[in-house]
């Protein structure tokens, strides 16, 4: 099973990667990965994204000096990374189900001491996690974020090692799974800042664990480690960090210059329809029913376990829906992105507690048949818009060396033809009046507010050409430029 999930996980995460245009966020992704050398993807990076480290700029740029720029190539990175992953999850199930108690009962109540029952009980979690594993595999927001040329696949994978030695530390203990507790920690904290919310739901789960009396003990041949030594483990971790507070301060303050506008404000049902969205309408009932009886049959057998994995799952939705409320707006999908593992999880485990043998495989089956289906339906080709309307601006542009955008400034910069990026040059529009030769075409964005769009079209009212909502547009031929809103309003104060 667990070859199955990495052959299917792999054909899903690979599939047609170059069908669709590169998104507003790839493309800032690429401008900041296509610097001429790693001194130059650092200068870039901080202008754009400095809210953290960039660990996932640095490989994608060694990565797109060896297979090009194209959209399939820069989206194999983390396609790549998301089939890794997959193994990474059999890893993890295996290492939570293991801990002490067992979160999969055995079927005979034989003593765990038994070599025979033993050997039947580790199977029959590796089953459940090889399960696990197909889940993940098929899953639509696991393979969402793998199809995507961003850092969220990357980041997944850091966590799963990093819970994968947080259960090590805590069944085995041991110098080295501390040292990786402590580096990957840092390290995917470091790539996304959003690492953050599954480090939180496991520092309330050390504080369960110390309230509850979980403390260091012996017994079966495994060692609790105590709870308080794990959490100076994570305290070391965000101690790493510390050079790179001025950059994730930075990314804080992005709040305040309104880099997270575009977010809606969370409806009060939110987190749960974005559970419900990120995996699909009809695969979201099982995935939930399932998870439901896993929990409850894990909470009977072993309570730790089965609290650190709801845990996981509630904690990261309930401190975005908060910080929506009483910061900025921050509830999507992609910040939970590490969530969705536990409810994987779970349900594996539903799914083992089913009695009948034959309801397991119709169960398994239904939910991975109705995953792929909804993950298949995002493969279908997706138009040029981008590509044919940079195409269209640069034949209306008369001498072709100026051109102007919206939001979209890389996502043009990069659909620009390769021989013509040296020479032709994006500007920003609306204009501030500083701008001395302006561009007769711009590209009307689909993201550019109501005023600006009206700004822009006051400048720029002759419509070339429309490729759904990407609108080419340009002065009309001999008409002065008029002057910006902004300069007339300033004018009328005056």
């Amino acid at each position: 099973m667990l070859l199955i999930a990495v052959a299917v996980g792999t054909i899903l995460r690979f599939f047609r990667l170059g069908a669709h245009e590169l998104s507003i966020d790839e493309s800032l992704s690429w401008a900041e990965s296509s610097g001429h050398n790693v001194r130059a993807v650092l200068r870039v990076q901080h202008q754009l994204d400095s809210g953290k480290f960039p660990i996932y700029e640095l490989v994608q740029h060694g990565w797109m000096r060896l297979f090009g720029e194209s959209e399939t190539a820069m989206r194999a990175l983390p396609a790549l990374i998301g089939s890794l992953s997959i193994v990474l999850i059999f890893m993890l199930t295996v290492e939570v189900l293991l801990t002490l108690g067992g979160g999969v009962e055995s079927s005979a109540g034989a003593p765990r001491e038994d070599a025979q029952e033993r050997s039947r009980y580790e199977d029959r979690i590796r089953m459940v996690a090889a399960c696990c594993a197909l889940l993940f595999a098929v899953g639509l927001p696991s393979v969402e974020i793998a199809r995507q040329a961003r850092m969220y696949s990357m980041m997944e994978a850091w966590i799963l090692a990093q819970v994968i030695f947080l259960f090590r530390v805590r069944r085995q203990g041991g110098l080295a799974n501390y040292a990786g507790l402590i580096i990957f920690s840092a390290i995917a904290v470091a790539t996304n800042f959003t690492a953050v919310l599954a480090i939180a739901a496991e520092a309330l789960w050390l504080i369960y664990l110390y309230a509850a009396g979980s403390d260091g003990r012996k017994g079966a041949g495994v060692r609790n480690a105590p709870p308080w030594l794990m959490a100076a483990a994570l305290i070391a971790a965000m101690v790493l960090l510390l050079p790179f507070f001025a950059g994730l301060r930075y990314g804080v303050e992005g709040v305040t210059r309104g880099d997270y506008n575009w977010i809606k404000a969370p409806g009060r049902w939110e987190p749960l329809a974005t559970f419900e969205s990120a995996l699909g309408s009809f695969p979201f009932p099982l995935f939930a029913v399932l998870a439901i009886v896993g929990g409850l049959s894990m909470w009977r057998s072993n309570r730790d376990e089965a609290a650190f994995l709801i845990l996981w799952i509630v904690v990261p939705p309930i401190v975005l829906f908060a910080g929506s409320y009483l910061v900025t707006p921050m509830l999507v999908t992609r910040y939970l992105i590490s969530s969705f593992v536990p409810l994987f999880i779970l349900t594996a485990v539903g799914i083992e507690y089913i009695p009948s043998r034959h309801y397991r495989l119709v169960a398994l089956v239904a939910i991975v048949s109705l995953s792929i289906l909804r993950v298949a339906s995002d493969f279908r080709p997706g138009d040029n818009r981008w590509r044919d309307a940079c195409e269209i601006a640069l034949t209306e542009s008369c001498s072709g060396q100026r051109i102007g955008t919206s939001n979209e400034y890389y996502l043009v910069s990069y659909y620009m033809p390769a021989a013509r990026r040296q020479t032709v040059r994006i500007v920003r529009v609306p204009f501030d009046g500083l701008e001395r030769k302006e561009p007769r075409v711009a590209i009307l964005s689909p993201t550019a507010s109501a005023g600006e769009a009206s700004e822009i079209r006051r400048e720029y009212p002759v419509v070339v050409a429309r490729f759904k909502n990407v609108t080419v547009v340009s002065r009309p031929k001999g008409c002065p430029r008029k002057a910006p809103i902004s300069q007339l309003r300033g004018a009328t104060e005056t």
